[in-house]
């Protein structure tokens, strides 16, 4: 065999192996949003289509409640959105972050630190409700502090700042299902104080989004919950 033919067998091996590596990367994924707090007005986000003739797919940020499922290909092994186009005619990325490991995610947009490249930086999450079971709370902590929550009387292990845990609901409750919920934060001279007092209503068919962070504007400790009914779940009405 001659130097040519060998060069030739070798740049299609590294084609194919380079090929081979796109495509085990790419992955399939259903995946929602939930948008903490509006950036520079943007609203809405777009997938990079996986080929070039393909268009966009608008996904939503929504700031009270869950998004949508939006069915895509990744090609990587990120997450990657963009917002209109730069002066080089190529989409302007707005938020990207690796993926998590399942194949239903979902996506918490979060303003970015002062200093990024991108206005939104991203948390992705499992999704399915085998990691995150129905009847469960996923706590987010986004507060620069630890932060615990009282359930029904029994503490919870603190999440320290940037992380987030998984737990029940309570099975102490009333007849009406309710039970006491409080959440502390651990405050400079290592105390906990209460910052929210609530009663919580248990359901079985439903899980919990709690983000606790500390407000920008006001500084004051705050939490926000999302109910989330998975739409997965839900039975399809009867066909009449």
């Amino acid at each position: 065999m001659n130097l040519p033919q060998r060069l030739l067998i070798s740049a299609t091996t590294l084609l194919c192996a380079s090929t081979a590596t796109v495509s085990a990367q790419a992955k399939k994924v259903q995946f929602r949003t939930l948008c903490l707090e509006h950036v520079q007005g943007i609203t809405e986000v777009a997938l990079v289509p996986t080929k070039a003739e393909e268009p966009g797919v608008a996904v939503p940020l929504y700031t009270a409640s869950i998004s949508q499922v939006i069915e895509t290909t990744f090609a990587t092994g990120s997450a990657v959105f963009t917002k209109g186009t730069g002066a080089d005619g190529k989409p302007t990325v707005v938020a990207t972050a690796p993926l998590a490991k399942g194949t239903r995610q979902l996506f918490v947009f979060v303003p970015a630190k002062a200093g990024s490249k991108t206005p939104y930086d991203i948390l992705a999450f499992d999704d399915d409700t085998d990691t995150f079971k129905l009847g469960s709370i996923r706590a987010i902590n986004l507060a620069p502090t630890p932060v615990r929550f009282v359930i029904s009387g029994a503490t919870t292990p603190q999440i320290p700042a940037t992380k987030h845990a998984l737990f029940p609901q309570s099975a102490k409750k009333d007849d009406y299902n309710m039970y006491p919920a409080k959440v502390e934060f651990l405050s400079g001279d290592g105390k906990w104080f209460n910052a929210y007092s609530a009663s919580w209503k248990a359901n079985e068919d439903r899980r919990e989004v709690v983000i606790t962070l500390i407000d920008d504007k006001f500084k004051q400790p705050t939490v926000k919950i999302y109910p989330d009914i998975p739409p997965w779940t839900e039975v399809p009405p009867a066909t009449p």
